[in-house]
């Protein structure tokens, strides 16, 4: 049969000397050392005296007698395959003349018998289980008596060349070596070297001595000690190999060739590599191990190396630096999101200290032979750390292995493509931005962002947002029975993330959602492969206004679609398979993870239901985006992945769905309104045009000259870009002028709906700006150059000056410290006024929707009104729980007084709990600048004719209107006065009863205390419903209705109270369910793309 040894065969095999010599012969110089004392001490030293052997005779002349220890092959099959003849015929052509071969197989023992006594007529075979793993199997040789000297351990899958074991014993009586390695190589291709010998640092990582795909030129031809030779081949001394008590059984596969290597070394022994002996490798896999578990047994069994083979002082200096830098490369996987890199790295702790008894055995054991002391198998190793140098080793020429996935860890990538040449500039640009936004954001880390608008303050905490989640009252407003919404789930989650700190939280929900979103516009452009193309596009979404107008106008909603379309944008174009995420339309980019369906809807519905939490109209925002890379495909002429994008996004959008369920079927499934989605805010107060709308401003802000920057630089790719940047250009466009031509059709009035604000419609087009900037700039780096001299060469010129104008606005914002943001808020002018006044029950807010924090309907005059707990606002003012049953009360009395048929709103008020009507007219109270939307002045003049309100100028632009009349939210009042009376009644008693206000027990509102007289009543402005439950000294009441629509009771003696909410069991288990349904999506999402072979930056 033919095999890679037939043409060696074919040259004359190396005759034995003729001169008779014993074993001490053939130790040379290296003898006479040890003779001599000279050499190192090793208990191990090779000695006539200690060496079983047997004398093999050569032409049956005791003349040509030549002493060669018997060597004992073990080798491990598991199946009779093709290449495994080639196995056995290297072992039957070895020219050592004492020499047997062990097969132990993991298969039938007959069959295997029959395959090997074709080749090894003499060869034994033994049964062994695969299941007990690699190490214990082969530690069978200790188990029986042998007369060899040497074992020869072997994988199934490795063909000696014939003078291979020769020159390995003969070199082992040498070098007086007691481990002997040879120069393993590819199977099929001799030239490629694979392993020849490592070395180790302090904690057991290994430094191999040759590169990757290296070719063998004779350049590592030298015999060496090294510190590690691997399992595949290893030549063991058998006396060795029982005191060290063979392989760690525990360790399997991986990992045993470096522990049995280094209690050789504690043993005193030398490790060595003879390249002259060769040995080809196919490196399958066999039944040991499977796809994936390489780098968990790997990190398992180097812990457990140096778990048992320290002594007990190295171990207290080693340990905590093997800790230390577990733990630092665990939070490193965590930032890079490689959570699989964790689990192994923490696992490998877990899954060693379980098994205590095994390594004090392993150490018991070590310490009978131990002849070197730490230091010197220290002396043995590596300097420093070998995870560190590699990670900075330079592997430029190894790329093309580095993609096909030879090189998989993420950080190490990282580094490698931060030191490639042009990635300075992504360097630079990261520096130069970190820079520009903490100092543009210092006064708002340091102080706080202002509460404007809807940037409502975090004043809750872990466990109130849970309980209100978990609860079925929503105390916002007048207050009624709804699911909460399911952000204040997530925020409750969030906080746990960042260890109850809210208003880190909140910092990061706002603020922090600019560098979120300059994230993922990096990221979307990454697999396009130019570090230019990246920190264009981020550059150009990072000097957009419309983040800095969301800011300036207390806008959370255009904060949050800023901060997530980009992500949503990278998850679409992974969906589609559109180039170069995927081979839709061109070819890959570098780094994309491998398609799957099933992480993408899974990404797609956890990022678009959080978005949808925060902000319903999300929904709307996603739709359109992909509705423009669908027409922007069909513009472009380029495929759109439409199938596979439908299929994927329904999917996401099911999931979204699924995971804000039950808030969704309260709000908006029974009662659906458009209103609900963009809320109450007329469109004429737009004061720009579209010439502002092209510039991405609404007419507050931005410099007429500066702005056309962005115009100009979107216009780059329309004329020079070629392939997938052609088609991403015109989608981008496509982007760009639908959120300008809605915001500019919603400016004229043209609709009959209203519209979100001007920051909503303009994030979409914010994106396309950004992603037709970088086309343009990578279609200059690649596209240029394929057109005739001409017109074109001028075009970059032209991009510098766009690009320049475009973003020095940034670096002129960034001086304020809080990027224009205003330095006052209505929550500091209206809290010294709270803290003169006794306020105990609920605030009538009236203004333009844009300044309400608190979600609310619409009356005459463009205006909106909404009812809050107090005069601060408050994060539970932000959510919108549905339409309240008693908003049509509040509305039918703002109108009558509107219309001048009453002058007693107060009165008309009082059974809602109302005691306060603030009109808002300004965003932020003077000196500050801010979004002025003037209250009417027919709107003051009425209120000013109400008797029972008592005006308060706060600040130029809010005024608050005291309502004298009023009762508070929960009150004992006398008996007669609220149960079983109209409201008619009640708002034409002359003499009204002001009642005594029950405490609040927690911070929803759910739960009050007092102590009631006999002969009175207790009365709760909230709509009636039999889940609010009273006791008087631990006595039920019966629940009443009073004033036609609000909760009464009548006790019939007096007592302490405790009244209370109590929400069904039912709706709780709906509630963890949803709260599971959230974990599971994004474990599931996390786990699909743990181990997705990509790069991160």
């Amino acid at each position: 049969m033919y095999s890679f040894w037939s043409e060696v065969l074919c040259r004359e095999l190396p005759t034995f000397r003729n001169e008779t010599q014993t074993i001490w012969s053939l130790f040379g110089k290296n003898t006479q050392e040890c003779q001599q004392g000279t050499c190192r001490t090793s208990f191990w030293r090779l000695t006539f005296a200690t060496v079983e052997h047997s004398v093999s005779k050569v032409n049956n002349s005791v003349d040509n007698a030549v002493a060669y220890p018997p060597v004992e092959i073990v080798v491990v099959a598991h199946a009779s395959d093709e290449w495994f003849e080639d196995v056995l015929s290297s072992f039957a052509i070895q020219d050592y003349p004492d020499f047997k071969v062990t097969v132990l197989t993991t298969g039938d023992e007959s069959t295997m018998q029959s395959f090997v006594s074709e080749y090894l007529p003499e060869a034994e075979v033994i049964p062994v289980d695969s299941s007990d793993g690699h190490g214990k199997n082969l530690n069978t040789v200790l188990s029986y008596e042998t007369n060899a000297a040497f074992f020869l351990f072997c994988d199934h899958d490795v063909a000696l060349a014939p003078d291979a074991l020769r020159l390995m014993v003969e070199e082992s009586l040498r070098s007086n070596a007691s481990v002997i390695g040879p120069k393993i190589v590819n199977w099929d291709r001799p030239d490629e070297l694979l392993d020849i010998g490592c070395s180790v640092d302090k904690l057991g990582y290994q430094i191999p001595r040759i590169e990757p795909g290296e070719l063998d030129q004779e350049q590592h031809d030298a015999v060496s000690d090294v510190f590690v030779i691997s399992s595949t081949v290893a030549l063991v001394r058998a006396d060795l190999f029982r005191a060290i008590s063979g392989f760690d059984e525990e360790m399997g596969m991986i990992g045993e060739d470096l522990d049995m290597c280094w209690r050789a070394h504690v043993a005193g022994a030398h490790v060595i590599t003879v390249p002259l002996a060769v040995a080809r490798h196919r490196e399958e896999k066999g039944e040991y191990r499977s796809d994936g578990d390489e780098e968990k047994l790997r990190e398992r069994h180097r812990l457990r190396t140096i778990l048992s083979n320290y002594g007990l002082a190295y171990s207290l200096l080693i340990l905590p630096q093997a800790f230390l830098l577990s733990l630092f490369r665990s939070i490193g996987s965590l930032l890079v999101g490689d959570f699989g890199r964790v689990r192994v790295l923490v696992g490998s702790w877990i899954w060693n200290l379980s098994r205590p008894r095994t390594l004090f055995e392993r150490r018991k054991k070590l310490k009978s032979v131990r002849r070197l002391p730490d230091i010197e198998v220290r002396a043995l190793q590596s300097s420093g750390y070998a995870l560190f140098k590699s990670l900075f080793k330079d592997r430029s020429q190894d790329s093309e292995k580095q993609n096909s996935g030879m090189v998989t860890e993420r950080f190490r990538r990282l580094l490698e493509s931060m030191r490639a040449g042009p990635s300075r500039v992504s360097v630079a640009f990261v520096s130069l931005a970190t820079l520009v936004f903490f100092f543009g954001s210092r006064h708002l880390i340091t102080r706080k962002v202002p509460v404007i608008g809807e940037l409502v303050p975090f004043d809750v905490g872990i466990q109130d947002c849970f309980s209100i989640w978990f609860s079925n009252w929503w105390v916002t407003g007048i207050g009624h029975e709804s699911t909460s919404p399911t952000a204040i789930g997530l925020t409750g989650f969030l906080g746990i993330v960042f260890l109850g700190s809210m208003g880190l939280l909140r910092l990061v929900l706002t603020l922090g959602m600019l560098p979120i979103g300059v994230i993922g516009m990096w990221n979307f452009l990454k697999p396009f492969n130019s570090p230019w193309v990246k920190v264009a596009g981020a550059s150009i979404y990072l000097a957009s206004p419309v983040p800095y107008e969301a800011l300036g106008s207390g806008s959370w909603g255009g904060l949050i679609l800023y901060g997530t379309l980009p992500w949503l944008l990278v998850l679409l174009g992974q969906a589609a398979k559109l180039s170069p995420f995927g081979p839709i339309g061109g070819a890959s980019g570098p780094g994309i993870m491998p398609s799957n369906w099933l992480r993408e809807a899974l990404g797609i519905g956890a990022l678009v239901g959080f978005m949808i939490a925060f902000f319903p109209f999300a929904s709307v925002e996603v739709i359109a985006l992909v509705a423009a890379i669908f027409v922007g495909s069909l513009l472009s002429g380029w495929p759109s992945g439409a199938l596979r994008l439908i299929g994927v996004l329904s999917l996401g959008l099911i999931i979204a769905l699924a995971v804000n369920l039950p808030w969704l079927i309260d709000v908006f499934a029974f009662d659906p309104s458009w209103e609900w989605l963009v809320g109450t805010r007329p469109s004429s107060n737009l004061s720009g045009g579209l010439s502002d709308f092209l510039q991405l401003t609404a007419g507050r802000s931005g410099n007429q000259i500066f702005g056309w920057g962005f115009l100009a630089i979107a216009v780059v790719p329309l004329i020079l870009a070629k392939g997938e940047r052609w088609a991403w250009a015109v989608r981008s466009w496509v982007m760009y002028l639908g959120g300008v031509s809605i915001l500019w059709v919603d400016s004229n009035q043209w609709l009959d709906i209203s519209m979100p604000r001007p920051e909503i419609l303009l994030a979409p087009a914010s994106i396309g700006v950004a992603v037709a900037g970088a086309m343009g700039v990578g279609a200059l780096q690649r596209d240029l150059q394929t057109y005739r001299f001409g017109w074109r060469q001028l075009v970059p010129i032209s991009t510098l000056i766009a690009f320049v104008l475009v973003v020095l606005p940034v670096f002129g914002n960034a001086f304020s410290g809080d990027w224009g943001m205003p330095d006052d808020e209505l929550n500091q002018v209206l809290s010294i006024q709270e803290s003169d006044t006794n306020i105990e029950g609920r605030v009538l807010w009236i203004g333009h929707d844009d300044l309400l924090a608190a979600a609310g309907s619409p009356i005459a005059e463009g205006l909106t009104f909404s009812v809050t707990s107090g005069l601060k606002s408050s994060f539970l003012d932000r959510w919108d729980a549905g339409p309240e049953p008693g908003d049509y009360l509040i509305e039918e009395a703002l109108l009558l007084a509107l219309d001048g048929g009453t002058t007693k709103l107060g009165r008309l008020l009082a059974p809602l709990g109302i005691s306060e009507i603030v009109l808002v007219g300004r965003s932020s109270p003077l000196p500050s600048k801010g979004q002025i939307e003037p209250i009417p002045s027919s709107v003051e003049a009425s209120l000013g004719k109400q008797l029972d309100l008592i005006r308060i100028v706060a600040s130029p632009g809010i005024v608050r209107y005291e309502n004298v009349s009023a009762l508070p939210a929960a009150s004992v009042v006398s008996d007669g006065h609220a149960v079983g009376r109209s409201l008619r009644s009640f708002a034409s008693d002359p003499l009204p009863e002001k009642g005594t206000a029950l405490t609040p027990k927690n911070h929803s509102a759910t739960s009050y205390s007092g102590f009631v007289e006999r002969d009175s009543e207790i009365f709760l402005s909230v709509p009636s419903t039999s889940t609010w439950k009273l006791s008087v000294d631990g006595v039920m009441v019966q629940q009443e209705t009073a004033l036609e629509w609000a909760v009464g009771f009548q006790p019939e003696f007096s007592g302490a109270i405790e009244l209370s909410h109590v929400t069904p069991s039912k709706h709780r288990i709906v509630i963890l369910l949803q709260a599971f349904l959230w974990i599971l999506v994004l474990f599931g999402f996390l786990r699909s793309s743990i181990g997705s072979d990509r790069s991160l930056l």
